[in-house]
């Protein structure tokens, strides 16, 4: 039986595993995993800033913050992290912004993002930048608000 990625399963079944499981829970379920339970795909999120784009980390310089475990290219960009999380965290845990605000929860692609107001968002798929680059507040509002409503 061929297996597929948490990414290719969300994308085929469009939110319907949300739906069938309820709502999401606190720790690890309000961050975007990979099959290994690593935060939006082992990707350090600190790089979108020190370094422009993104970076994918080492299982060496991790840190486990809201459940899960953080990925870094270095020890520095893991103290970094670790000393304000909240400031490089992707917000929505790393979910895909644009499919939040159609209220479906699907795993953002790494490298497919935007910092808007100093916060990093991910998208799933190239064409979720581009509308978020047409109307982000509006965006970011609809997503926010079915955000809100998972608990």
């Amino acid at each position: 039986m061929p297996s597929i990625s948490r990414r290719q399963f969300f994308a085929l079944t469009t939110g319907a595993c949300f739906y069938a499981t309820g709502p999401l829970r606190a720790g690890s379920a309000r961050v975007a995993v990979n099959d290994n339970g690593i935060a939006i795909d082992g990707y350090d999120t600190t790089a979108y800033w020190t370094k422009g784009i993104p970076r994918f980390g080492q299982s060496g310089h991790s840190v486990n913050w809201s459940g899960s475990d953080w990925h870094f290219t270095s020890a520095e960009d893991a103290n970094t992290f670790a000393a304000n999380p909240h400031a490089f965290a992707p917000q929505f845990g790393g979910f895909c912004t644009r499919a939040l605000s159609f209220k479906k929860i699907v795993n953002g692609d790494p490298e497919v993002w935007r910092i808007h107001q100093g916060k990093l968002y991910l998208f799933a798929r190239p064409v979720g930048g581009e509308k978020f680059d047409e109307s982000q507040d509006t965006m970011i509002r609809k997503a926010q608000a079915y955000w809100d409503t998972l608990s």
